[in-house]
């Protein structure tokens, strides 16, 4: 029997604050080729693995600032049980999909979404992780600083409108236990949705300045 409750509470503390507790859980069992796959020669079936549970909880604060202006800040930590990895079979010697340990992420994140009366709107966010197994190693691949900054702006012809990102990320560690350094990256959109209805057409420029990461 699995269950997945969902609990939210939120205070309206006044006209432009709101708190909120937020608590859920899910699962995912286990795919075909995770449990069932085998080729004799590399990879050997598990049909007994059994799927993950993340518990998800988290403590948010709105605020306006007048009709243009939300400000968020949160507090958020999850767990995840018996994470699905690649092992090895203990008796054929082959690798095998196991039921690991425990994931714990645990961080803060503080946003801004400004919109104004011509239809330009900018967002941005950035936020503070901490992503462990059960020995408090840190994860590969999970950066400690994230941020994102998106603007978007109606051209004056065509329909057109205009959007750019800047997604940054820190340092991280790689699976062979290197360090990467931080890196930006910067994304150009333009959209109109001017040629009929039901049409739209975009154009992407990704890795603007061809950054390298």
């Amino acid at each position: 029997l699995r269950t997945s409750p969902r609990a939210g509470l939120i205070w309206q503390e006044a006209a432009a604050t709101t708190l909120k507790a937020l608590y859920g859980r899910a699962h995912r069992a286990p795919n075909m080729y995770e449990s069932r796959y085998t080729d004799g020669l590399a990879l050997v079936a598990n049909p007994a693995l059994a799927g993950e549970r993340i518990d998800t909880f988290e403590i948010v604060a709105d605020q306006r600032v007048g009709r243009e202006l939300g400000l968020r800040a949160s507090i958020y930590e999850w767990t995840m049980h018996d994470q699905i990895t690649l092992g090895t079979d203990p008796a054929s010697g082959l690798s095998q999909y196991r039921s690991g340990g425990t994931v714990r992420a645990r961080g803060i994140e503080l946003s801004a979404d400004r919109t104004w009366a011509s239809g330009a709107r900018l967002r941005g966010s950035v936020s503070r992780q901490h992503v462990d197994d059960a020995t408090g190693v840190r994860l590969p691949n999970s950066p400690h600083w994230l941020a994102k900054l998106a603007a978007t702006a109606p051209l004056p012809f065509a329909g057109l409108r205009l959007g750019w990102e800047l997604r940054c990320e820190s340092s991280r560690r790689t699976l062979a236990g290197a360090e990467l350094g931080g890196h930006a990256v910067s994304n150009l959109n333009l959209v109109t949705d001017a040629l009929g209805e039901g049409i739209e057409l975009s154009l992407g420029v990704h890795n603007l300045f061809d950054r390298r990461y």
